[in-house]
């Protein structure tokens, strides 16, 4: 469960909820000091003046200093504020159970306590406790009749405490707090559910996959990026059913074609074994149709290796500066006297300097199977034609096309032409193992080029090679 992506997100989640919590305290309570500070001294200063008006009243009714700060106390303690009564620069009444009383603090009042003022002044001091406190102080003149006429100092207190916060909204925040982080980690926990139920339903596919069923399809669905995963899961699952398809169809083919000539073989050698060909004639024909079907296997045996050499990348392709034209002319010169043989006329023509990089080798191998292919779905009295030339549309490139007179090939069978072992139009494939093709389409694709095929049924067929061009003659 920890180690799950959902448990994982909705543990981040949490956790930028609560540090976005955290820091909106901090916050707060810093901005929180500022606004105590101004509250106090705004009330430090605004009660003052009634301050004043209860002191002189006292004083006015003969009621000592000492008496005055005592009466007070409890209206001062409710108000976490402090009284001080100062006179000569000693403190002569303190509300907080005379504690100061006998002190001189003639060094923190204006002109040292010597002159009166009606100006209320305040400010921050810093006490011998450590703590900063905020005072508002004004001048009273005592009353006519009194013994002593030196003014006396009204000194209000406060100190700068948290405990007005702790006390009026100390709880609401920390109710809002935890409400917050409640919703925080139930949006949260949503979150992560939203987010990783795609990735969960691509990991359930993934198995069904692995377990056989290639049947499975994900819904697309979720963020963009999940829904591009889906698409490209899917995508890559019918290409496990294609590759799975073809891999049967394969061995299948595979089978089939080596099958042919091993039952030939079988059955030509237990004549010879038997003595059923007991004459020189017929033991000469069963040799020789059993040297020829062997011969058919090996050739289809190294197409199947070339095929799959081709396929995995493992074949070099060794890239010399080559006429493209010249290759395929020597490789229709090699079937010259087959074509004669089958009253084919065999029509060749190149442009000069068709130069590329290639291997000659390989691409003799594609003309090679290309007309080996036109000959042999040609008929008596027909023309096979070979072209070898650079299109003006496409300077770039160099363009061979094979075309035959043969029967044509049917429209639907057109894009599986190239497939290994395909079996459409079995006519085409006399004396053919299947494979041709698809050893030029790989050794095509590794020369950086394209090959494909035009045809109209009764009107035979065209190959076309196209080849990037390389370096001129004078390059």
């Amino acid at each position: 469960m920890t180690r799950s992506l959902r448990f994982r997100l909705f543990l981040s989640y949490a956790a930028i909820t609560l540090i976005i919590l955290l820091a909106a305290g901090l916050t707060l309570g810093l901005v929180w000091q500022g606004v105590q500070a101004r509250i106090i001294r705004s009330r430090l200063s605004a009660s003052l003046p009634l301050t004043q008006r209860v002191v002189h009243g006292m004083l006015r009714q003969g009621v000592a200093p000492e008496k005055i700060a005592e009466q007070i106390a409890d209206d001062f303690a409710r108000r976490h504020a402090r009284l001080l009564l100062v006179r000569h620069g000693r403190i002569i009444g303190d509300t907080a159970d005379g504690a100061l009383v006998g002190q001189v603090i003639s060094n923190r009042l204006p002109n040292g306590g010597k002159r009166p003022t009606e100006r209320q002044t305040g400010g921050v001091f810093l006490g011998s406790d450590g703590h900063k406190y905020f005072f508002a102080l004004a001048s009273l003149q005592p009353p006519p009749d009194a013994a002593d006429r030196s003014p006396i100092w009204v000194v209000q207190i406060a100190r700068r405490r948290f405990l007005g916060l702790n006390e009026e909204m100390a709880a609401p925040l920390l109710w809002a707090a935890l409400a917050a982080l409640l919703v925080g980690l139930a949006f949260s926990w949503l979150i992560s559910r939203w987010i990783t139920r795609p990735l969960t339903a691509i990991a359930r596919a993934a198995d069904e996959i692995a377990q056989g069923n290639l049947d499975f399809q994900l819904q697309v669905s979720g963020p963009t990026e999940v829904e591009h995963v889906a698409r490209q899961f899917n995508d890559m699952a019918a290409e496990v059913r294609a590759s799975r398809q073809a891999q049967q169809e394969f061995i299948a083919n595979v089978s089939h074609d080596l099958k042919t000539p091993l039952t030939a073989i079988q059955g030509f050698s237990q004549a010879l074994v038997e003595g059923v060909a007991s004459d020189p004639a017929g033991v000469q024909r069963a040799a020789a149709i059993i040297h020829e079907e062997s011969l058919r296997m090996s050739r289809l045996v190294d197409q199947l290796l070339d095929l799959a050499r081709l396929e995995s990348g493992r074949v070099q392709i060794r890239r010399q500066r080559i006429d493209a034209g010249e290759v395929m002319m020597a490789a229709a010169e090699r079937f010259q006297p087959a074509a004669r043989k089958n009253g084919v006329a065999l029509d060749a023509a190149t442009e000069p300097d068709l130069w590329m990089l290639g291997d000659a080798d390989r691409l003799m191998q594609v003309f090679v199977n290309l007309l080996d292919n036109a000959l042999r779905h040609t008929p008596e009295g027909g023309r096979v034609t070979c072209r070898a030339l650079r299109p003006a549309d496409r300077p770039d490139e160099i363009v061979i096309t094979v075309s035959d007179a043969g029967p044509g090939i049917p429209a639907e069978d057109l894009p599986h032409v190239f497939d290994r072992f395909y079996q459409a139009e079995k006519a085409r494939r006399r004396g053919s193992s299947g494979l041709g093709l698809a050893i030029v389409e790989e050794i095509v694709r590794a020369h950086g080029g394209r090959v494909g095929v035009n045809s109209i049924p009764g009107q035979g067929a065209t190959f076309w090679v196209r080849l990037p061009q390389g370096p001129t003659a004078r390059g």
